[in-house]
């Protein structure tokens, strides 16, 4: 199996940008991802398979680009370990009850890897330090898909009586949401019901609506 980064070109939004994909090709069929990010085609380098310099946000969407082939590289070798045949199967999981339900710990740690290799050093320690706090309040093993209401009121008394402020706690949930609405939208997380959304939950706790001065 091989595979590489495109562009559709078959594809063109009303903005004039095109999908980028990873493309794979197995015994003669042909399968594409999509990576949720699309551009125009002056600024994708075809040959080199990545973002041309001047290309607006580039080290944003390179980083993208290059953890998911690190991540399919990770699976076929996984794979090539267990003796199991790599097939579109086997490589995409079409099985769903296959899947590891990604922890908290994994969606932080994902993001304090991408924000440390943008140079947003501040930003990467805000997230360590929330996952600190995330920890002391209950294990960061916990499925991301686990985190409910329930968790989210528990989290919120639990940052009160550490003595924490408003603004303070609106800054951990805003970024827990983040992590989450993340793993979400990548489809790592099945939900029926996303808690952070208070229309649905009908809640309009201070978290759901940080404080500005």
């Amino acid at each position: 199996m091989t595979f590489k980064a495109i562009i559709r070109k078959d594809v063109i939004y009303k903005n004039n940008t095109s999908p980028l994909c990873i493309q794979f090709l197995h015994d003669g069929r042909k399968k594409t991802i999509g990576l949720g990010i699309s551009i125009a085609h002056e600024y994708w380098n075809a040959e080199a398979q990545k973002v041309t310099d001047d290309c607006p946000d580039r080290d944003n969407i390179q980083f993208q680009i290059t953890a998911k082939i690190k991540e399919y590289n990770k699976k076929i070798q996984r794979l090539e370990a267990l003796d199991i045949p790599i097939t579109f199967d086997t490589l995409f999981e079409t099985n769903k009850s296959r899947h590891a339900g990604i922890t908290i710990e994994d969606g932080f740690k994902a993001e304090i890897e991408r924000l440390e290799s943008l140079g947003k050093i501040n930003s990467a320690t805000k997230h360590k330090y929330a996952l600190q706090v995330l920890d002391g309040y209950k294990s960061v093993k916990t499925a991301l898909e686990a985190i409910d209401l329930d968790y989210l009121k528990g989290l919120e008394l639990y940052l009160r009586q550490r003595g924490n402020k408003d603004n303070s706690i609106a800054t951990r949930f805003a970024i827990l949401k983040a992590i989450y609405n993340k793993a979400v939208k990548e489809g790592k997380v099945a939900v029926k019901q996303n808690p952070f959304t208070f229309e649905d939950a009908k809640m309009k706790h201070l978290w759901l609506r940080p404080r500005h001065k």
